[in-house]
């Protein structure tokens, strides 16, 4: 039986490699057509905000990665070449409405990654906060297992991103931390299968 994966917010497709690495069958969300276009493997293209997470129900691991600008230190520190300021409110809504998601899409893992600047806007607390590069330290809020977290560096993709969404490959989940999580979840998948079966 092969896992199934939902990468929310996907992106270019950071995580959703290290998932497809361990034999995940892969599906990302992206409301960016122009984005999705670069994300690997089956993408649907629509805003999170219009689906609900029933029509999701299946899939093993959800993973959701909201946008951080609204929570970032570098956005604070730098909001002027935005055109708009760092809205938190803004940004809760979307971060609310995957937590929903995944409640109702009841998958038997989820993961939720952003930078650690959201701790203060939200109730629930991380169960992790790890750096994944020299530059990059993220929170992860969710059910996921234990897992060891490599640091590493941030490598390009081997395909060529163009234009605006070059800046994006600095944004991605390095793959050997996406390759830990995939790891450990499947790991714990299979053994709660094995217990399960008897």
């Amino acid at each position: 039986m092969k896992l199934k994966f939902l990468d929310c917010f996907c992106g270019l497709g950071g995580v959703s490699r290290g998932f497809v690495a361990e034999g995940f069958d892969c599906t990302g969300i992206e409301i960016n057509p122009e984005i999705a276009h670069y994300y690997p493997y089956r993408v649907i293209i629509a805003d999170i905000l219009d689906l609900d997470g029933r029509d999701f129900r299946g899939y093993d691991v959800i993973w959701g990665s909201p946008p951080c600008r609204d929570f970032s230190r570098t956005t604070s520190f730098g909001w002027k070449y935005w055109k708009d300021p760092p809205n938190p409110q803004r940004g809760l809504r979307l971060v609310k409405h995957f937590l929903k998601f995944v409640e109702d899409a009841q998958p038997r893992i989820w993961i939720m990654e952003n930078v650690p600047g959201l701790i203060k806007y939200l109730d629930i607390q991380p169960r992790f906060i790890g750096r994944l590069s020299r530059t990059m330290i993220r929170a992860f809020w969710g059910n996921f297992p234990d897992f060891l977290l490599p640091i590493c560096g941030v490598k390009r993709l081997k395909q060529d991103v163009q234009g605006p969404y070059r800046k994006w490959v600095r944004a991605m989940i390095p793959f050997p931390a996406a390759h830990a999580f995939a790891y450990a979840c499947k790991k714990k998948l299979i053994e709660e299968e094995r217990d399960e079966d008897g």
